[in-house]
């Protein structure tokens, strides 16, 4: 399976794990910074290979969920990505995954059943210009909520997961 590809050495990886079927067909957004690096809706996965260190990751719905994140190299973490329902609207929660406390079974069975969501460089450069507004008004409201001392969820550097981690083992019966 493509989740238990050898991370680089150099490099960091954050999947962004969508769970949930609610609201399965509204697209999220997500982002580096001012730099998007994907979309999809449903029940879905993306593995994102980054540079370690400071990282801003947000995912856009009708509102923006922000994670201030600091990644070390050659490491694995997980973002799960939680869509809310209201009415109409949907909206997207963004919460960094720290395995000690969080019930993993739902990123397991979703990532032991599906294949990344890809993108093409071309698709995320389409995206890119498309979402040039909504990265400003992002950032915008990202500093906003820094200014006015909100709590924005931290992804820590020693909340890792292992390849292990990530495949999901039926319990055994007694």
């Amino acid at each position: 399976s493509q989740s238990l590809d050898s991370i680089p050495t150099d490099k960091s990886v954050v999947y962004f794990t969508r769970a949930s079927a609610l609201g399965a067909l509204i697209n999220f957004t997500y982002f580096d910074g001012e730099k998007v690096i994907g979309r999809f809706n449903g029940p879905k996965y993306m593995k994102y290979v980054c540079d370690p260190g400071k990282h801003l990751f947000w995912a856009r719905s009708e509102n923006k969920s922000f994670v201030d994140a600091e990644l070390k190299a050659g490491e694995i973490y997980i973002i799960d990505v939680i869509p809310r329902m209201g009415g109409l609207k949907a909206s997207v929660k963004i919460t960094p995954v720290d395995k000690a406390v969080y019930n993993m079974k739902r990123i397991q069975k979703l990532l032991s059943k599906r294949e990344p969501e890809t993108f093409t460089k071309l698709e995320l450069d389409e995206l890119q210009n498309e979402m040039s507004n909504v990265i400003i008004r992002g950032m915008e409201k990202y500093n906003d909520l820094k200014n006015k001392d909100k709590e924005i969820n931290f992804l820590k550097p020693e909340m890792t997961v292992s390849k292990e981690d990530l495949i999901f083992v039926k319990k055994k019966k007694n």
